[in-house]
């Protein structure tokens, strides 16, 4: 392949008010390694979003806005689910 036949595709961003991954990350939380820990992950982060005290940080690479997620991250701050942001 080359150069152009790399870059023929564009970065798509995820909608992800298209999709309903509860079921997708509760079957994996009963696999193992990064299955487990991605429900545990969100066992937490739901954790968080249920109590008023809780203060939630985003950290993330800079670079992920350009991969095609700055709509999550819009998604994120618009639904009121990350009080603040740290990011390259």
């Amino acid at each position: 392949m080359n150069r152009e036949e790399l870059l023929q595709e564009t970065v798509q961003p995820i909608d992800i008010k298209a999709f309903d991954v509860v079921g997708l990350v509760e079957a994996m939380s009963k696999t193992a390694f990064q299955g487990r820990n991605l429900g545990q992950a969100a066992k937490i982060y739901d954790a968080m979003l249920q109590d008023k005290e809780c203060t939630i940080i985003l950290c993330l690479a800079g670079s992920l806005f350009s991969a095609g997620l700055k709509g999550i991250v819009h998604d994120l701050i618009t639904h009121n689910m990350v009080d603040a942001i740290v990011s390259t």
